[in-house]
This record gives C-alpha cells, sequence and structure tokens, in this order.
C-alpha cells in the first residue's frame, strides 16, 4: 500500500460512476506482556474515515457506522474527523493483534476530482495509543479560543455597523471575521467530537456542505471590505463584482447539486479562489502606489496571510503535505490583528475628525441660541434649530415683558459709537441674567428697549407654584433695583420703564427659505408694549395689567397699587392698571404704602363722578406727598373736569387715542 493518504477510487483505480465499492483493510501489530496499552484505558485514533465502516479488533466489532444500500448509493454518509474509539478491557492481548477495517464508498463521479472521502482522506495515519495520549495530543482549545476571539471581533464590528451605517467596510470585516470563526471551527475535530462522531450520529453531508458554505464567502467579502476601506464609492471594481457574482453561483450550487457533485464544485471554487487571491495582492500593490492611507499595512498582512492561503488552497487540491495548517491559522490571527488596528486607527481618526466637527457644531449652535433662545426652540417642540421649519406655531399663555431705557435717545448723542454699544451692554448683560434667573428668556433687543418672555411650566424655575405672572414682575423688580445700583462710570444714569402683561399669544416662525426668523405676535404683546409706553405717561418704574396682577401668587403681597384704567387705542375693552413699587426708594415705597388706600377711595369717587370729594382727597394726598406723579395726575384731571362737567355717559375710564 503507499503511504497515507488512502484514496480507494485511485489506489485501485475503481471505475468512474461505477457505484458502491468495499474495501477492506487489515493490519496486525505485537504487544508484550508489560506493555503500558494492556494497563490503562487504551482507543484507536483515525484522524478521519469514510464513508461507511467497521472496525474490529481481534474479531471483535468495536465501532460500525455501516448502513443500508438504497438504490446502489449510501443512505447514510458517516465520514468522521478526530475519531477517537475506545477499546475495552480484554480486547487487547500480549503478543499479536489484528486490527481489520472495511470501507465501503461510491467511485468517483468525474475524472477531476476524486471522492476523497472513501477511505482515510487525511496525511497522518491512524494509530492505537492510551486515551490519555490522544486527548492531550489531538487538544485545540487554542484554536477553539482563537475563533472565538474572531466570532466576537465580528459581531462587535457588525453592531459597530449598525450605529455607523455611512462606514460599510466595517459590516464586511465583520462578516469576515464572523464567517473565517464558523468555518475554521467546521474544521475542529471538537466539532466532530461533540455532535458528530458518537455512534448512529447525524449524516455528514450537511454538515460537509455547512462546512464549504462558510469558505465560499470569506475573499469575496474581503475584496469588498478592502475596495470600501480605500476607495469606498469611487470606482466600479468589476473584477470584483465578477467574482462575488461566481462565489454567488457556488455557494447555491454547493446547496442544490447532488451530493456526488459537491466535491467537484469545491474544486471549481477552489481554482476560482486563487484567482481572487492573485487579484486581492494585485489589488493590494495598486493601493500602495495610489499612496492609499494604511494600505502598506494591509499589505504585509495579505502577503503573509496569501502566501499560506496560497499553500492551504493548493494543498487541499493535490494534498502536498500536512504540516502548514498551524502556520495558517496563526497567519491568520496576525492577518485579522493588522485589520483590526487598521480598524482602529481609521476609527481614531473618524473620532477626532467627528469631535472637532462637534466642537465646530457647537459653537454654532451656541451661536444660533444667541439670536434664537432654546425656550422658544422648546415650546415649538422642535429639539434642535435644524428642525424649525417656516410656519412653525404654538399658542401658549405666556406673561411678556417689556423693558426700555428712558432717555437713551438724549444720553446716545454724548457717547461715541462704541461708548453707545458698551453702554447697552452693560445694562442688557445684567437684565439677561436676571431674566435667565427668573425662568425667563429674552426674545428680541429693540434698540434699547427689551422683550422677555415667561412661560407658566419652566425647568428653570427656582420656586414651586412660581408661575409667569411671579416671574416676570420678580424680573422688573430685580432689574429696576440693579439700575439703581450701578454707578455710571462716565456720569449718565439710566432710567427704566417696564410694562407687564399676561395672556395667550401665538409664536411662530415667519421669513423665507433664505431668511427666517422667530416673532411673537397676538394682543398680549401688543398690550404689553403699550403698557410700558404707559409707565412713561405716568412716570412709574414697573407698570401692569389687572392679567397679571390678578393670577401673582408668591408676589400677591407685593407692593402695589391700582393706578388707572384705561381703553390703549385701536381696543375697546378696558385695562386696569397697577404701579409695583416694591423697588422704589424705600421713603417713597412707604409714603406710597400708606397712601394706598386713601388714592384707591379718591380714584373709585373719580370714577363714580363725585368729583368734588375725589379731588378733596387728592389735595389732601398731594399735601402729603408732592412728589407722587399718580397723585398729582389725579388732581389734575378732577380739577379738569370741575370746571367743565362730562357728559351723562361717564364712566371715569381713561381713554387713549395714540399709541
Amino acid at each position: 500500500m503507499p503511504p497515507i493518504p488512502w484514496l480507494f477510487n485511485t489506489i485501485f483505480k475503481i471505475p468512474q460512476r461505477s457505484g458502491l465499492h468495499q474495501v477492506d483493510v487489515k493490519s496486525e501489530f505485537h504487544l508484550n506482556k508489560d506493555d503500558q496499552l494492556l494497563k490503562v484505558p487504551a482507543g484507536l485514533y483515525f484522524p478521519d474515515i469514510g464513508e461507511n465502516w467497521k472496525i474490529e479488533l481481534n474479531g471483535i466489532v468495536i465501532r460500525e457506522e455501516w448502513y443500508p444500500i438504497k438504490e446502489d448509493s449510501l443512505s447514510v454518509n458517516r465520514s468522521l474527523k478526530g475519531l477517537v474509539v475506545p477499546i475495552n478491557n480484554g480486547i487487547l492481548k500480549p503478543g499479536k493483534n489484528e486490527i481489520k477495517i472495511q470501507f465501503l464508498g461510491e467511485a468517483d463521479s468525474n475524472p477531476f476530482k476524486p471522492n476523497d472521502h472513501f477511505g482515510f482522506y487525511h496525511t497522518k495515519n491512524f494509530r492505537l495509543s492510551s486515551l490519555e495520549g490522544i486527548y492531550n495530543s489531538t487538544s485545540e482549545y487554542f484554536d477553539i479560543f482563537l475563533f472565538g476571539i474572531y466570532f466576537i471581533f465580528g459581531f462587535y464590528h457588525v453592531l459597530f455597523f449598525v450605529t455607523r451605517k455611512q462606514d460599510i467596510y466595517y459590516l464586511y470585516f465583520g462578516l469576515f471575521s464572523l464567517l473565517s470563526s464558523v468555518y475554521f471551527y467546521l474544521t475542529t475535530y471538537h466539532l466532530y467530537n461533540t455532535y458528530i462522531n458518537y455512534p448512529g450520529g447525524p449524516d455528514t453531508e450537511f454538515f460537509f456542505r455547512g462546512e464549504i458554505s462558510a469558505l465560499i464567502p470569506i475573499v469575496p467579502i474581503f475584496m469588498l471590505f478592502a475596495k470600501d476601506f480605500f476607495y469606498q464609492k469611487d470606482g466600479k471594481f468589476w473584477m470584483i463584482r465578477i467574482f462575488c457574482g461566481l462565489s454567488f453561483v457556488s455557494l447555491l450550487a454547493n446547496w442544490l447539486l447532488p451530493f456526488e457533485y459537491v466535491l467537484p464544485n469545491l474544486l471549481v471554487y477552489q481554482v476560482l479562489l486563487l484567482l481572487m487571491l492573485l487579484y486581492v495582492i494585485l489589488f493590494s500593490i495598486n493601493s500602495i502606489r495610489q499612496r492609499k492611507p494604511d494600505s502598506v499595512k494591509l499589505a504585509i498582512g495579505i502577503g503573509i496571510c496569501g502566501i499560506f492561503g496560497l499553500w492551504d488552497t493548493l494543498d487541499a487540491m493535490t494534498k502536498i503535505v500536512g504540516f502548514h495548517y498551524p502556520f495558517f491559522k496563526i497567519s491568520f490571527s496576525v492577518f485579522i490583528l493588522v485589520i483590526i488596528s487598521l480598524l482602529v486607527s481609521r476609527y481614531v481618526s473618524l473620532y477626532k475628525q467627528s469631535q472637532a466637527l462637534n466642537q465646530e457644531i457647537s459653537k454654532q449652535r451656541d451661536a444660533f441660541y444667541r439670536f434664537v433662545p432654546s425656550e422658544f426652540i422648546s415650546i415649538l417642540d422642535r429639539e434642535s434649530p435644524v428642525e424649525i421649519k417656516i410656519g412653525d406655531s404654538k399658542e401658549k399663555t405666556m406673561s411678556v415683558f417689556f423693558a426700555d431705557l428712558r432717555g437713551y435717545t438724549t444720553v446716545s448723542e454724548k457717547l461715541s459709537p462704541d461708548e453707545n454699544i458698551k453702554y447697552l451692554n452693560r445694562y442688557f448683560s445684567a437684565f439677561e441674567d436676571i431674566i435667565f434667573k427668573n425662568a425667563g428668556f429674552v426674545d428680541k433687543y429693540i434698540g434699547d428697549a427689551i422683550m422677555a418672555l415667561f412661560s407658566d411650566h419652566s425647568e428653570r424655575a427656582e420656586k414651586d407654584n412660581f408661575n409667569s405672572a411671579d416671574n416676570a414682575l420678580q424680573s422688573a423688580i430685580d432689574m429696576v433695583r440693579h439700575v439703581h445700583s450701578l454707578n455710571d462710570g462716565i456720569g449718565i444714569g439710566a432710567d427704566l420703564g417696564i410694562g407687564v402683561n399676561t395672556g395667550p399669544l401665538i409664536l411662530g416662525t415667519v421669513g423665507s427659505e433664505r431668511r427666517i426668523d422667530t416673532t411673537v405676535v397676538g394682543d398680549t404683546v401688543n398690550l404689553s408694549s403699550r403698557v410700558q409706553s404707559l409707565s412713561g405717561f405716568y412716570k412709574t418704574k414697573i407698570l401692569v395689567t389687572h392679567h397679571t396682577f390678578l393670577r401673582l401668587n408668591l408676589l400677591s403681597e407685593i407692593r402695589a397699587r391700582e393706578i388707572d384704567t384705561v381703553i390703549v387705542k385701536g381696543k375697546t375693552q378696558p385695562v386696569i392698571l397697577y404701579e409695583i413699587f416694591e423697588a422704589d426708594p424705600p421713603e417713597m415705597a412707604d409714603q406710597k404704602d400708606q397712601t394706598k388706600s386713601k388714592l384707591s377711595e379718591g380714584i373709585t369717587l373719580y370714577k363714580a363722578g363725585q368729583f368734588k370729594s375725589a379731588f378733596s382727597i387728592f389735595k389732601e394726598l398731594y399735601k402729603q406727598n408732592p412728589s407722587d406723579n399718580i397723585v398729582r395726575l389725579y388732581a389734575k384731571r378732577t380739577k379738569l373736569v370741575l370746571n367743565q362737567l362730562p357728559s351723562g355717559d361717564w364712566d371715569g375710564i381713561f381713554r387713549l387715542h395714540r399709541k
């Protein structure tokens, strides 16, 4: 007999397509009576054996995988790998021992690829040894550990692609690593010993087809990875597409063809595999020539793995020798690590670019929020500025706050342009901080005026049950106090006039595709602006409507007084105005507080048309506090109507005929 492997169809020149044939193999060996094999558990080890077979030792059948014939073909294929057959005590004996193996297999189906499953198709011979020696020499724990690492790497990169779909080469590498781990595991003895090699186990045809199916896509997927890693969407790369198409055809044929044609199909694919490996080498050389980043590293990995890959393919086709395989597994591990290092390097580079881009976007976002408040965007139920569209709108009940730096026009004439801007920013910066602290936001700066909005619900509200009226009024008080505390370095002081109104309004976006802006519209906004203008007419610091005053909660005991009922131009409904004097100088605030009830009595008499009684009260109050502008105003009004009595439809409401 020639050296193993023994492919019986080749050794005995069995005619092609001649059906089933039986071959008997017999071997003799001698054992001394002191031989260790007679004292310890022993067994026979077969690197591989097929297709049906029966093993006898000293005339005793110790393992049999012999199945009925069906239409001159095998009903079950049992080509096993790494088979360990334990030998029961008493079967081995001192002196002469005889092993007899009967094989049953099919003749070759074609002249190109022999049926190498019929016989011993591995370069290693079967052997008789102690079971301990067999298990120690066939351990594959390190190999399985490597394959597990491949699987983890592959699974990780597939998941990574799910979160970053624009870089499809992560998916290709993930599939490449996963299929590699599956293919290598399907070739291990561990798989066969765990799931296949037990007596009466499953037909090995399915596992053999699965092993080939895991092998076929590996190189095509790697080519797709290399193409996308270096060129992404550049170029068509028709050769890669052709190779992938032919590999897909081979994959389908592997499952659709009868089992006798699976090996010829594998031979065709192995030829295609050689061409693909050569193309990969040429591809890597071309990438280096074009100075693609990391192309040299990948070429080194391809070179190391390609050499052993070519060797493994040639050996699988021609059965050269068998010692190379461990080297290929090691080289493949190096290859995987090279690719991972490239992906890590690419990811770090992309991460740094992403960080720089995020910083730039963050700066642009912060700059945008300086022009459009983030609260405005939230009210429109948008998460970011890019989601804002023309026509977005939301109706909401809010408190609208207008504040004006009185006398700025006169002040600005005394300042240079640069000093004008510094003057405004000195106040506006502090005003914005105060408004923000009280859960509001500045909507617009209008020359020397400021417009702010306050909502009933805000994450920045510091107190329970705070509402928009409380927030707006607290901001007004804090701003007036802040202005009083400032010592203007250029000798020019400022004064404030503030108007607050509460009610429904509409927030929205207006403009065109080229220019978009946010705006707030509604009677509530218009009335708030008019009230702020009236603060100058009444010479008060803070003026609020009854819509705001009646909604006060925590500030309901604030020092305030009713000063008038007015109908602004263009409206028909009267509005009650209240002066908030909480932030006035203490002496003036105390005087207003002491005369508040008397003033209210006088205003009531005035509205009722009892002008003489009202005038007496206002005259008395004027003597007590001649600097009280409201008292002086009502004294003048009452004196005027006493000289010229009004008509019978008198209601005491002050009607404004201009804004």
